[in-house]
């Protein structure tokens, strides 16, 4: 659903045949170029090696490409189609709602994430090497269950109980008789930066303060007492599937004269009400 008809960093950058190209797309796209290319390379002899991020090649010999290049190297087997679509889904999502700047944005932190944990790693004694997509479609799932944590999947999981479930059983794989810490604080870092970086986008470039760590405040001002109105006075508001809708236009003009940061939350809590209640519709 796209809320931002005037604006062309939410559009996409253009289509092949009917079929809408966003930067996603572009991503996607890449992703299948870059398994294409490293089977022939496997095949033929040539050494593909050097497009995995490795710590000692990428601080010993300043092979700086490395971390932008790893994420495309990937096997051919079954799941990476569906990693693919994943990929694609949800980073076309990600990008309608908070615009193509943003979702590279994204993409670059996670990238940055990689190289800090193992650039780390190797600091500690302990070099180590990356590549493949999954850990990044994994942050992209955790991103889009941060915008939309109670869009329900298949019509009755709420997505934010997906995302989990992705990330614990994820997390299986770096266990065994030796345990990958390279992999499983990769993983664990990338799922922390896109939840943390998405709600810091939802909530207008905010930072928000747990209510624990402000109540450590003893400076923080108290709460005023206020008098509530008696039951008999007070009529209870209703809200219907047609409510939000009748909204949602004001939303968007203010969202194409002033941008989305000029939203407030109540607004944005309604904005996503809307897309909700669009969904259920859908499904």
């Amino acid at each position: 659903m796209r809320f931002y008809p005037g604006d062309p960093d939410h559009q996409p950058l253009g289509h092949v045949g009917r079929v809408p190209v966003f930067a996603a797309t572009i991503f996607a796209a890449l992703y299948v170029v870059g398994m294409v290319v490293v089977k022939i390379m496997q095949t033929v002899g040539v050494d593909w090696t050097i497009f995995i991020f490795s710590t000692e090649q990428f601080f010993g010999h300043g092979w700086l490409w490395q971390p932008f290049t790893c994420t495309f190297v990937n096997g051919p087997n079954f799941f990476f189609v569906f990693s693919v679509i994943f990929a694609y889904q949800f980073g076309v999502e990600y990008e309608r709602f908070f615009g193509r700047r943003t979702y590279l944005v994204l993409n670059a932190l996670l990238l940055a994430t990689i190289t800090l944990v193992l650039g780390a790693w190797h600091l500690l004694g302990s070099p180590g090497e990356f590549h493949s997509m999954y850990t990044i479609c994994i942050g992209l799932i955790v991103a889009y269950a941060t915008l939309y944590p109670n869009l329900e999947y298949l019509g009755w999981v709420p997505f934010k109980f997906i995302a989990f479930a992705c990330i614990f059983i994820d997390a299986f794989n770096y266990l065994g008789p030796i345990i990958d810490w390279h992999g499983l604080s990769i993983m664990l870092a990338i799922c922390a930066v896109s939840f943390g970086f998405t709600r810091y986008k939802k909530l207008g470039g905010k930072m928000e303060i747990p209510a624990l760590v402000r109540n450590l405040n003893p400076f923080r001002r108290r709460p005023k007492l206020r008098v509530l109105p008696s039951p008999e006075n007070f009529t209870p508001r209703t809200f219907s599937d047609s409510a939000p809708g009748q909204s949602v236009d004001a939303i968007l003009d203010k969202i194409a004269q002033k941008g989305f940061s000029s939203l407030t939350q109540t607004e944005r809590d309604q904005l996503e009400k809307a897309r909700e209640i669009l969904n259920k519709k859908r499904s």
